[in-house]
């Protein structure tokens, strides 16, 4: 194995081989963290402290107990093999500034990735068996991410499998996966649509906002850019258009919870405040948990960092066990990259295995990420990273995993005794 795994806990003086697919440091990242808040600026995020107020279905108390996710970026990006999902159409970001732009292509660049788009090896039962054996409870897939992409044949909106699969549903077989194995199914999906918007927004990050009640601070001196990434006149969104897309998005979400049966999380990202689709969500499956990203949901959620302070309900943060070779605004450090990068180099068994426990202290779950190829099959070091933390688990499991922690520790996840 990359790293010795103790049988009684993780050692914290671990062992770390050189592997050309594995990075050995263990650390929070503050690149990361950047990162996330520059892209969470754009999207409007709200993340100012809030009461908590989880529901109460009983069908829903699962969550607190799950302890780990597995989160699957799955997407058209993963054809370049150096690309973020969607943000990687975005110029300008200030977090990976010292790429110079070698991680970016226009939209229409990216767009036509669509093209190129054949998981011919797409197998969810295969990743799910590997993650269920290693102690996962629980399994997300971005049914669609900001560029409007749709792994499944949706009736609202013409861009993804219906338009360029044929029709094939990659978020079925998916579904049925996380059943057979008992892992709780969850959705990611995108208020914001790229795609729908590219008419009237600017792809330029300083003048990029995907929420327009929230304008951006900084714009002033700063262009709008095309999907050419070309300057162009600022361009107004109207009422009309902003009540279409939100139309297509409930509608969107209706489909994915009528068409699969039982659907147990929903993962929204971005968009102005919707409560309204929270509560439709409950009315056609009342047990379902929902993020608190684009409405009052069930959890708060920090990304590719550890919380400074315990949340007051349920929480999660999600991370990728990607590891990314793209430096971040300095040149200082990299940063976390969402989709598939052909590199195919992760973080250690032991890295994600120190964070779970962090975070299990406080009682939240981590959602980490991987990423498949543009073929659909995970790459080799994600099984061995499975099998590594499944052997783990078979002496720790119980310590981490379908536990609920009573809220007394307020000692920050970072200062770990581990």
């Amino acid at each position: 194995m990359g790293e010795e795994i103790c049988k009684n806990g993780i050692n914290r003086e671990i062992i770390m081989t050189t592997k050309s697919n594995e990075v050995t440091s263990i650390t929070t990242g503050n690149a990361n963290s950047n990162a996330a808040t520059d892209q969470h600026a754009a999207l409007g995020l709200d993340h100012s402290p809030k009461t908590s107020r989880h529901t109460l279905h009983p069908e829903a108390q699962w969550f607190p107990r799950a302890g780990l996710g597995l989160f699957v970026h799955m997407g058209i990006a993963s054809v370049h093999g150096n690309l973020d999902l969607s943000w990687s159409m975005i110029a300008n970001t200030p977090y990976d500034a010292a790429a110079k732009g070698a991680n970016k292509v226009t939209p229409e660049e990216y767009w036509r990735l669509a093209d190129r788009y054949n998981p011919t090896a797409y197998d969810p039962d295969k990743w799910l068996a590997a993650a269920a054996k290693a102690g996962f409870k629980y399994a997300v897939l971005t049914a669609m991410h900001h560029d409007g992409y749709t792994l499944w044949p949706s009736g609202h909106g013409d861009f993804g499998v219906q338009s360029h699969l044929a029709g094939r549903d990659l978020v079925g077989p998916f579904v049925e996966a996380c059943r057979r194995h008992g892992l709780k199914v969850g959705l990611y999906l995108s208020p914001p649509d790229w795609r729908f918007d590219r008419q009237v927004m600017s792809f330029n990050y300083y003048t990029a906002s995907m929420d327009p009640s929230k304008p951006r601070p900084n714009a002033a001196g700063h262009p709008w850019f095309d999907q050419r990434h070309q300057p162009i006149t600022p361009l107004r969104r109207t009422p009309a258009h902003e009540e279409q897309r939100r139309a297509m998005f409930h509608g969107r979400v209706e489909e994915l919870l009528t068409r699969y049966g039982r659907i147990d999380l929903l993962w929204f990202d971005g968009g102005t405040h919707d409560n309204a689709i929270r509560d439709r969500a409950r009315e056609l499956q009342p047990h379902i948990v929902i993020n608190s990203r684009s409405c009052d949901g069930d959890y708060d959620c920090t990304e590719c960092s550890l919380p400074t302070q315990r949340f007051t309900g349920w929480f999660e943060t999600c991370h990728c066990w990607q590891a990314s070779e793209i430096p971040n605004q300095t040149g200082t450090g990299t940063i976390d990259v969402w989709g598939y990068l052909k590199a195919e180099q992760y973080k250690s068994t032991a890295w994600m295995l120190e964070t779970l426990v962090r975070l299990r202290q406080w009682g939240g779950n981590l959602l980490i990420n991987v990423s498949p190829r543009p073929d659909g099959e995970l790459p080799d070091v994600v099984y061995q990273r499975l099998a590594e933390t499944a052997e783990w688990m078979s002496y720790n499991q119980k310590a981490v995993i379908g536990t609920e922690v009573p809220l007394t520790s307020t000692k920050p996840a970072q200062e770990s005794p581990l």
